[in-house]
């Protein structure tokens, strides 16, 4: 218990010394993995597995096209055609 409070009292550090927008962010990706919880039965063993077959299928993948993945996506965002995830309150924005 003593654990978490500490983290929680360094986030909260870390949170104040950022600027408006980085806390906002902060904000919206705590809410997230707050409604996105890890199962209970997965076990350490089954995560570390994931995260090896993750980990082998992106060193597969050609540099020239995460390249263009990269390029594609850092246009859109600098065109304005990306939107928040989150809103303010930390409810997830829908867009249809």
């Amino acid at each position: 218990m003593q654990e978490q409070t500490n983290l929680v009292q360094a986030i909260s550090d870390i949170a104040a010394a950022m600027p408006i927008t980085r806390t906002i962010q902060l904000y919206e990706f705590a809410r997230f993995l707050e409604s996105h919880p890890l199962p209970m039965e997965e076990t350490l063993e089954e995560i570390a597995a994931d995260e090896t077959l993750w980990e082998s299928q992106f060193a597969a993948t050609e540099d020239d096209k995460l390249a263009e993945l990269i390029a594609a996506v850092e246009a859109e965002i600098s065109e304005g055609k990306t939107f928040p995830m989150f809103d303010m309150q930390g409810e997830f924005n829908e867009y249809k």
